[in-house]
């Protein structure tokens, strides 16, 4: 029976072709090491809130993403049949984002490596073995935080409480995101551990869970809050699908564990609208003081919360992008009507979101088929999961990440090809990209 789908054979044997006596250079076993040094440069940036230029950062993500390829080849020539659906999505979305990047040059760095770079990607770690995949991903997301977050212990002083620990990134909500992927990643290698009946390893994994998901929470970041509370529903249904004894235990504590973090997100929003209101009523005061101008600005209890107040502005951003849709986009990622409208002065606000921000950059039709590539990955990532949840203890990690990048996504602008967080939820995805998803590995050519 012909199988459905579209044949990616051709890609890997291109790919194989192109590369020639690399493959025989490049050992697969270096595969961790590569995707530590790919996920490790994101995290850099991240960390560093970009500091030199956007293409010339996304030119050396593009080097390590060959690296990444090259170690990943097995040897073992493949036939690979990629999904219909998640391909012709893929490649409508990310040829609509070059088509903007002929008008507005700026988003060309962007598209093309996602256009042309992470198909390869996709094909030849679809050709692999997934358990090992996904171990050598996981573990490159562990080890690539991992020297961060002991920097900032040694050398910033931990503060608890609002505005939010840091150390040594560029904001609290940099640090979130990438304590996000290593406490999604920890957990699952944990995890896996348990079921391989590996207990040092699964003591150091889930140590290494506890550090992230503890520094996340000092970073106070709401965003990293809530993924991090769907990642912790996604891993308890899923042990509870694949081999729990007492299901009652573990919802109970999930109640309890999403109780306690959505009161203190509840608790760090409050604090932030309550300072923004105390800002704007002393600034009154002091124009009032020192220019006669009238107070118009109620005092802070008396003010009403809006929309505004509990997104930190974000909501009139959105509301204001939807507003100004476009078909290609626009030529820079801050959304300026909203800066004009707003009087934000220097408050060059992007659309901090990862969905609205796509639909602003590159036009709205981009932005629908970014929903609608998503809504197939979850589907797909659920499908996968439950075909394989009693076979593998990594069956699990596409569903995850897709929890990560969505959550977070609601609130940060994170899909980019080589932000921390974009870059392993589409690493993860290439198992996603097979037509028949109850293979682990493609089909060999003898």
């Amino acid at each position: 029976m012909r199988k459905k789908g579209f044949d990616g054979t051709k890609v890997l044997n291109l790919y194989d072709k192109v590369t020639g006596i690399f493959n025989e250079i490049f050992d697969s076993r270096l595969l961790t090491a590569s995707l530590f040094a790919l996920i490790g440069y994101c995290v850099l940036f991240t960390q560093r809130k970009f500091p030199m230029r956007w293409m010339i950062f996304v030119l050396f993500g593009m080097i390590l993403l060959a690296f990444v390829t090259l170690t990943a080849r097995s040897g073992v020539k493949a036939r690979v049949h990629f999904h219909k659906g998640m391909t012709g999505l893929w490649f409508a979305l990310h040829g609509m984002m070059v088509v903007s990047g002929l008008f507005y040059q700026d988003w060309l760095s962007e598209s093309v490596p996602l256009l042309l770079c992470y198909p390869v990607v996709f094909s030849v770690l679809a050709s692999r073995d997934d358990e090992t995949t996904f171990r050598s991903i996981l573990r490159g997301a562990v080890f690539a935080v991992l020297p961060f977050l002991v920097v900032s212990y040694l050398t910033v002083p931990v503060v608890i409480g609002y505005p939010g620990y840091k150390g040594v990134f560029y904001d609290a909500n940099c640090l979130s995101m990438c304590c996000i992927v290593m406490t999604t990643a920890a957990l699952l290698l944990s995890y896996a551990s348990f079921k391989e009946k590996k207990t040092k390893s699964m003591i150091a994994y889930g140590a290494c869970a506890l550090l992230a998901a503890a520094s996340l929470v000092l970073s106070l970041s709401r965003s990293g809050l809530l993924a991090l509370m769907g990642v912790v529903a996604i891993l308890t249904v899923a042990i509870i699908a694949g081999s729990a004894k007492r299901p009652g235990r573990l919802l109970a504590m999930l109640a309890v564990f999403v109780l306690a973090f959505g009161m203190l997100g509840a608790k760090v929003t409050m604090d932030k609208v309550y300072e923004a209101y105390e800002e704007d009523y002393a600034l009154a005061v002091y124009n009032y003081e020192t220019y006669g101008n009238p107070i118009t600005v109620p005092r802070p209890e008396e003010r009403t919360i809006s929309m505004d107040d509990l997104t930190s502005d974000r909501w009139g951003i959105w509301m204001t992008i939807l507003d100004n849709l476009t078909w290609n986009g626009h030529e820079t990622s801050v959304v300026r009507e909203w800066v004009a409208k707003d009087g934000a002065g220097e408050r060059h606000f992007n659309a901090h979101n990862a969905f609205f921000g796509v639909t602003y950059n590159n036009g709205w039709i981009a932005g629908l088929l970014l929903l609608g590539y998503t809504a197939l990955a979850v589907v797909r990532s659920a499908q996968y999961y439950w075909i394989h949840r009693k076979a593998s203890a990594y069956a699990a990690t596409p569903l995850a990440f897709c929890a990560v990048f969505i959550l977070v996504g609601l609130f940060e602008s994170v899909y980019a090809p080589f932000s921390v967080i974009g870059c392993t939820y589409l690493l993860v995805q290439a198992p996603l990209w097979r037509a028949d998803l109850s293979r682990s590995t493609a089909d060999r050519i003898e």
